[in-house]
């Protein structure tokens, strides 16, 4: 595996990768890796990449004021051992200098007022701009043929997904199911910041959401479906940001009226403690 730091060693080997008619896959992350990020790389390799990139930076942009990025876990060692032992290609892992020249943060911005301000957005301000400036600047370094994200942060596929539709790039996106627990609970770096009391607690997330798609299965009212889940986990000690119906094409909300036929996704943003959780299930 190369581990690359510098932007034109790592366009060299894939220009040479790409002359010799290789398929390229990445997957960006903020490294502290679990089975969810290793899932991803499955993914990008049954899809038919055949070199597989993967990126470590945790993002300044993304990151309000208040919110962990100076304590977000960073485990560099252990990552490259484990993107090693799963046969990565190419793993990049630039400075905050690279990224963002003589450490001045960009103030280029790439927003979608109609999604950036909703759910998540309407919580986190700033964050999709700045991870749409990252997955942009990441996107032009490697060239991928193929990229793939995980289904946890769906409202952030689909903005990255529109940016790549509208800014017309030749890249091919992918969204792989969530990983989880054996107790439900979403598979994420922030999970370690739970205490042990709280991490009983966690799965009820999931069970909230289940709990939704038997309400939306027998045609319960949308207000109704959204309420009571808020009502359950308000009273299992979780600090609600949403529980949100949408459509899971673009995320428009849905209503009672509107015809159940169309794919849907049921999406939850919780705090517990100082933790911070998210998750959602896609209906068919």
């Amino acid at each position: 595996m190369i581990i690359a730091e510098d932007i034109d060693v790592v366009r060299n080997h894939i220009k040479s990768w790409k002359a010799d008619g290789e398929k390229i896959g990445f997957v960006p992350t903020m490294g502290n890796l679990h089975k969810g990020h290793i899932s991803l790389i499955s993914s990008l390799k049954q899809a038919g990449a055949t070199k597989i990139i993967a990126s470590i930076f945790v993002n300044p942009t993304q990151f309000s004021i208040g919110e962990d990025y100076t304590e977000y876990p960073r485990t560099f060692d252990s990552d490259q051992k484990k993107l090693r032992k799963h046969s990565i290609d190419l793993l990049f892992s630039p400075s905050t200098e690279v990224m963002y020249p003589k450490n001045i943060l960009s103030e280029l911005t790439i927003k979608y007022p109609e999604y950036n301000n909703i759910l998540c957005g309407e919580h986190r301000p700033s964050h999709f701009s700045g991870v749409l400036c990252v997955v942009n600047k990441l996107f032009n370094i490697i060239n991928p043929d193929i990229a793939v994200f995980g289904q946890k942060d769906y409202q952030q596929f689909i903005l990255i997904k529109g940016m790549v539709r509208d800014l017309c790039m030749p890249i091919e996106m992918f969204c792989a199911p969530i990983v989880r627990e054996s107790d439900g609970l979403a598979l994420s770096s922030r999970n370690q910041y739970l205490s042990k009391q709280e991490r009983l607690i966690a799965p009820k997330l999931y069970e909230s959401l289940k709990e939704a798609k038997i309400s939306i299965d027998n045609k319960l009212k949308i207000v109704d479906i959204e309420n009571n889940a808020i009502d359950f986990l308000s009273k299992n000690n979780f600090l609600v940001d949403y529980f949100s119906v949408r459509r899971s094409k673009d995320l428009k909300k849905v209503d009672s009226n509107q015809s159940f036929n169309k794919s849907i996704i049921i999406l939850t943003a919780v705090k517990i403690g100082r933790t911070r959780l998210i998750d959602n299930i896609l209906i068919s």
